[in-house]
């Protein structure tokens, strides 16, 4: 088989089969490059879609894989921001859709999980407000309050609630202070004036039933009270509290009393102990805030366990769970979306003769043996042209006459470039709040620090390594409106030049260093800029010999210079995928008795601005715009503006064929700047947007209503 036909049937075979082969690694890279451009279209839901199918032809393309993660928690970000709108405008079922494929897309993020929850919160929250709405409107006013309260229990913020629950008087229940069998709950009136403490327990028990037993080291006194129309049990809470005693329940008919002093309490008073076990605050820490608040030595942590335990009485153990509750809270995290980039300016000149690269050889007419390229001859207009085939022994008879050898060839050039910019790194960093974090793109460089010479002469140099390159520490803290305060340090460091000695080299560390403190809210773009870098580089191309000739060399040489000016810039996008975890507000806040003696209980004083703070039913007026269906003040409602008269009289004929057709209509006059007074007229009450927006769109469709009607809030009807 001759090589020539060999060689076509190899042609035949692997040559299909590469086009195979390329065409399949084609088929890898189209998702992936689809789901690259995708991405850089801002939509990540179909990127992710392109990556998974990249990744199911390649499964061990990192990039792929990367990309992948970047795009999901993107597209999970996009979503979740989205349903935070919808929540605001009450479109509660689209919100917890947006957040559902948020959570498809990144389970980690856990602030989409809690968003959920928030918005079914919401949802039933504005579901149980507006059925206290309507027992309102029916005379259920009991009823209406606990829908109201149930609605703010719900959603802590949700003010159209806490609006219409402020309208009740709140009911505070009344417990007695001494869990006592007492013979009567009649009221008594009673007089006393320096009588001896014991006569007064004498008459008290008879009056009550109740066996009074008395600590052996109790102080007599002299009692003074002037007390009418009040309970035994509140008389006897005055008593002792007025006479520094404290009682303890031996049985419901008998109680023991003993003089308030530490000795007598600690003798007495039956402590409890418990356990907290803390997920996020460290123990060390939940000790000093106890020991300091609660002015308490019994109280102890476990390190290993993080966990605190205390002994005291019931109120102060009471009052210790909600101060670690509102301290022991998940931390906000913050995901960092970093981009370095390099932006550089250069400007390269290149002024000279340049020197071509390569000799040309090339053989005359009159050789034999070797082929002669005619064309490159005419071209030239000389008699020599290049050699395209010869044999070694022909290679061997040229004589050097007939042997052409080019001069290297010099060009004048003036050139000049302007740099360009790059991406030099694009991390992520999920950080909680107030911690630090840290990136170094660059390396770790040995640096000669110390040179020894040992006894037997040897020299031996310890090392240490440096940072060098671009580091960026950043120290987040995340406050209640959604805004990140970052403490950041940027730092941009070269190896620089030997400042030693070829022998012993000391190389120098240049550095560009930025700190600031900035506040940016969520989301938002801050670029930190102005470390700039200049750099003058010259090389010098020349002709061996002929360069080297005093004056003349210049004619057979070029020099190229360059200045280099590099600025990098850092792009920090901020995004929170935890809020803060607050605690309710029972928890955050709580009486917590005297500086002498802790207690849960509600002081008298507060009891009684509570009782008198709250009308016992509605307002008339209230019960009144609430059965008409009405707008009031301060409430968020919208409605469907339909029609605009100059004439009332012209609204209210209009306003009476509405309720014939089954329309619930109002009306109110707006006075227009230069066109005097109008009279609008509105149909419906809807608690949100969207159900406006409804019923907007079914009365256009109906036909006998206008197409230009348009929704209302309370702030237009009011202005």
């Amino acid at each position: 088989m001759s090589k020539i036909r060999l060689f076509t049937i190899m042609f035949l075979f692997f040559v299909p089969l590469q086009i195979v082969l390329l065409q399949g690694c084609a088929s890898k890279n189209t998702h992936q490059a689809r789901a690259e451009k995708l991405e850089s279209l801002k939509d990540y839901d179909s990127a992710v879609n392109y990556y998974t199918k990249a990744l199911k032809d390649d499964p061990d393309n990192i990039t792929a894989k990367l990309g992948l993660q970047h795009a999901r928690q993107t597209a999970s970000i996009l979503h979740m921001q989205k349903a935070e709108e919808l929540l605001e405008k009450k479109y509660f079922k689209k919100a917890i859709e947006e957040l559902q494929i948020s959570i498809a897309f990144y389970s980690g993020n856990t602030k989409a999980v809690k968003l959920v929850d928030q918005a079914k919160r919401m949802k039933q929250s504005d579901y149980y407000f507006s059925k206290g709405n309507q027992q309102v409107k029916t005379g259920h006013y009991a009823n209406a309050r606990e829908s109201y309260q149930n609605a703010l229990e719900l959603n802590p913020q949700n003010e159209e609630a806490k609006t219409h629950l402020a309208r009740y008087k709140k009911r505070v229940e009344k417990l007695p202070f001494y869990r006592l069998d007492y013979r009567s709950n009649a009221p008594i009136s009673l007089k006393f004036k320096k009588t001896p403490v014991l006569n007064v327990f004498e008459i008290l028990s008879k009056l009550s039933g109740i066996n009074f037993i008395f600590d052996k080291d109790l102080k007599e006194s002299k009692v003074t009270l002037f007390m009418t129309d009040i309970s035994i049990d509140k008389f006897l809470k005055v008593l002792l509290d007025t006479n520094s005693f404290k009682a303890k329940l031996i049985n419901r008919k008998t109680m023991l009393i003993y003089s308030d002093t530490p000795d007598k309490v600690n003798e007495y008073e039956e402590l409890y102990v418990k356990t907290f076990y803390l997920s996020y605050l460290e123990a060390k820490n939940a000790v000093a805030i106890l020991s300091k608040l609660l002015k308490s030595k019994n109280i102890t942590s476990n390190k290993k366990l993080n966990s605190v335990t205390v002994r005291g009485q019931k109120d102060l153990l009471g009052m210790a769970a909600r101060i670690i509750e509102s301290n022991d809270r998940t931390p906000s995290e913050v995901v960092l979306n970093v981009e370095v980039l390099e932006v550089q300016r250069s400007i390269e000149k290149n002024l000279g003769l340049s020197v071509s690269d390569s000799i040309t050889f090339g053989v005359s007419e009159t050789s034999s043996g070797i082929a002669f390229d005619s064309a490159a001859a005419i071209e030239t207009g000389t008699a020599f042209g290049f050699a395209s085939m010869g044999s070694l022994k022909d290679i061997s008879n040229i004589g050097s006459k007939e042997l052409y050898l080019s001069l290297p060839t010099a060009t004048l050039k003036l050139l000049k470039q302007h740099g360009d910019t790059k991406i030099l790194a694009k991390p992520q960093i999920r950080v909680s709040s107030s911690e630090k974090a840290s990136i170094l793109i660059g390396e770790r460089v040995p640096i000669r620090s110390n040179r020894k010479v040992q006894t037997d002469g040897t020299t031996t140099y310890d090392f240490k390594y440096e940072d060098v390159g671009i580091k960026l520490a950043v120290e987040p803290v995340i406050n209640m409106y959604d805004q990140v305060s970052m403490k950041l340090n940027i730092e941009v460091s070269s190896l620089g030049s030997n400042v030693g000695t070829s022998e012993d080299p000391q190389y120098a560390i240049k550095t560009r260093t930025i700190s600031t403190v900035m506040t940016i809210n969520d989301g938002d773009n801050v670029i930190i800029g102005g470390l700039i870098q200049d750099e003058d580089r010259a090389t010098t191309r020349k002709i061996p010999l002929a360069g080297d000739v005093p004056v003349l060399g210049r004619l057979f040489s070029s020099k190229y210079s360059e200045v280099a000016e590099k600025d990098i810039l850092m792009s920090i996008t901020p995004v929170i995928i935890r809020r803060q975890d607050m605690p309710r507000h029972k928890i955050a806040e709580f009486w917590s008795g005297t500086q002498k003696q802790a207690s849960l209980k509600l002081p008298e004083e507060e009891k009684i601005r509570q009782e008198t703070d709250f009308n016992d039913f509605p307002n008339k007026d209230f019960v009144k715009v609430m059965v008409e269906d009405e707008f009031l003040p301060n409430d968020s409602y919208f409605s469907i503006q339909v029609y605009s008269y100059k004439f009332k009289a012209e609204a209210e004929k209009r306003s009476a064929q509405l309720k014939k057709q089954g329309h619930k209509t109002w009306i109110r006059p707006a006075d227009i700047k230069g066109k005097g007074t109008f009279y609008r007229v509105f149909v419906g009450q809807y608690p949100s947007y969207m159900l406006a927006e409804k019923a907007r769109l079914s009365m256009i469709n109906s036909g006998t209503f206008p197409k230009d009607i348009h929704i209302v809030d309370k702030d237009y009807v009011y202005k």
